[in-house]
């Protein structure tokens, strides 16, 4: 995880692309910080190191374990999580600041009820803790939350500028005209996931990265529908499991999948059985948030569960 880690950013100059909340924040220390931070947007374009940055912003020399908190609602989403470990956090003051710094990681896992215990806690106790929420679908947060947060939106970054950051991260030897074109397609491949993209060239020997992308090229959801349609099972399971294995995450799968399945919506070739397609996806994507297993077992039963909708559509 070296490139991981070197690519991190510190301080608010080093939160590129995102100039507002830079200038926003550098004004906090003198007119006061938010009730609460809301940073919504796709898995990848860096709400987690940006929240950790104004966490260490705000709280100095004090930045630790006591005074800055991170949770994942993906792990606890329920309301007894908001009533007991929530809020005995927010309630308990911090130490050596005036206010600690609660990261809350992919609210938009949180279930209504939770929601609505969250809102409370933010009214009640935000003298004590500014909440930092991030989320991927911002439409999922109820809007009595949105309202009392500061939002930013957060966006992938566009092929040229990714490539150009990482080009930066790789050393010299490795600085080439084919690998800054390698660079550039991974991250449209990637569609604009720059961690995805760390996280993959951290996995690999960069003297085989123009190989390992042309091998990522051909692994894509741009067919999806069609192997569905096809009832090519294993090639699809095939397909996605490469893609988790490149190291896009599942959100990014299962939206690539998504996009592929719409497109066809528009074409008037469309596949005869796309609507069971897209019904077998709306069920599956219910259970994403409550689903126990590993992210490709998640896709197995996406798999299983398109094969068995368009049977029963055939039949």
């Amino acid at each position: 995880m070296e490139l991981l880690e070197k690519s991190q950013p510190q301080i608010l100059s080093d939160l590129a692309g995102l100039e507002t909340l830079v200038k926003d924040a550098n004004t906090w220390k003198q007119k006061g910080f938010p009730q609460a931070l809301l940073f919504a947007g796709p898995a990848g374009t860096g709400k987690t190191s940006a929240s950790h940055v104004i966490a260490k912003y705000m709280l100095g020399e004090n930045y630790d374990a006591i005074n800055f908190i991170e949770s994942n609602a993906s792990d606890d989403r329920g309301i007894d999580f908001v009533r007991s470990e929530l809020k005995t956090a927010m309630r308990s003051k911090g130490l050596g600041v005036s206010r600690k710094v609660i990261l809350l990681d992919e609210a938009d896992g949180l279930t209504s009820a939770a929601q609505d215990a969250m809102r409370q806690l933010i009214e009640k106790y935000s003298k004590n803790a500014l909440i930092i929420m991030t989320c991927n679908e911002i439409e999922k947060i109820r809007p009595a939350i949105r309202s009392r947060c500061k939002i930013y939106r957060f966006k992938p970054v566009s092929p040229e500028d990714g490539a150009k950051r990482l080009y930066t991260l790789l050393p010299p030897m490795h600085q080439r005209d084919v690998v800054s074109y390698s660079l550039h397609k991974l991250v449209e491949l990637m569609n604009g996931d720059l961690r995805a993209c760390i996280m993959f060239l951290d996995s690999i020997d960069i003297d085989d990265l123009v190989d390992r992308v042309e091998m990522l090229e051909a692994l894509t959801v741009d067919n999806s529908a069609q192997l569905a349609s096809d009832g090519d099972w294993e090639k699809l399971r095939r397909n996605l499991h490469g893609l988790l294995n490149t190291g896009q995450s599942l959100h990014q799968v299962l939206y690539g999948f998504y996009k592929n399945i719409y497109s066809h919506f528009d074409d008037d070739d469309s596949l005869d059985n796309i609507w069971d397609i897209m019904a077998a996806y709306g069920d599956v994507m219910i259970h994403k948030h409550t689903w126990a297993g590993d992210d490709y077992s998640y896709l197995d039963y996406m798999v299983a569960k398109m094969k068995k909708e368009i049977k029963k559509g055939s039949e």
